[in-house]
């Protein structure tokens, strides 16, 4: 019965393995290779990137951390134990995961307005700025946008100002996520990385409610 049940999960460990490595290749993946080569490509060109680079790298990591995982336990199930070195490193992926989930949580991305707290993202950015570009260019001042089915309306240099905000206020995240990731890199035992606080140290939230005095 136990060979039974180590065959059924030594071949569901495998298949997600294969799905993740396909994942991370694959030329119709979110998070595949070929994102990488376009974002490339773009910077090449002096284009903008075409994707949220920030996000792409977080989403491969993780995947790659999966990986890890499954490689001890299928080990484990052929009997051989992981040695401190891999349970530290597997200790490791698992807080680094902790740390990805928590900055792309509504804990860090998010900021007030209208009293509700919201987001734009890296994409909805760059698409506000595009159309922010278009109302110019006919000669516009204002411009109304929807979000969560409430319509909000500010003078085209307001939103600009809000945007830019955002995307320093992004930065600055990123700067305290991936020092703490280079934090728990350098914790030396388990314990210690167990411990780790991965939700201090962020800027305080935006709140445009009071934003322009």
């Amino acid at each position: 019965m136990n060979e039974d049940k180590n065959f059924e999960k030594r071949n569901a460990l495998n298949a997600e393995r294969a799905q993740l490595t396909s994942n991370l290749a694959a030329p119709t993946s979110p998070i595949g290779d070929w994102k990488i080569a376009k974002i490339q490509e773009a910077r090449m060109m002096g284009e903008a990137d075409p994707y949220d680079v920030v996000e792409l790298a977080n989403q491969r990591r993780s995947a790659r951390i999966r990986i890890n995982e499954i490689d001890i336990e299928l080990r484990k199930l052929d009997g051989t134990e992981p040695t401190p070195a891999e349970l530290l490193a597997l200790a490791k992926g698992k807080k680094d995961g902790d740390i990805t989930a928590f900055d792309n949580s509504a804990n860090v991305n998010s900021f007030i307005i209208g009293g509700l707290p919201m987001w734009l993202g890296w994409e909805l950015r760059a698409r506000l700025e595009s159309s922010l570009e278009a109302i110019e260019a006919a000669g516009g001042t204002e411009m109304t946008k929807g979000f969560g089915g409430i319509d909000y309306t500010f003078s085209v240099d307001q939103w600009h100002a809000m945007i830019n905000a955002v995307e320093n206020y992004a930065g600055q995240c990123q700067k305290v996520t991936e020092g703490h990731r280079a934090a728990v890199n350098a914790l030396t035992t388990i314990a210690d990385v167990e411990a780790y606080d991965y939700t201090v140290g962020y800027p305080p939230k935006i709140n445009f409610d009071t934003y322009f005095g």
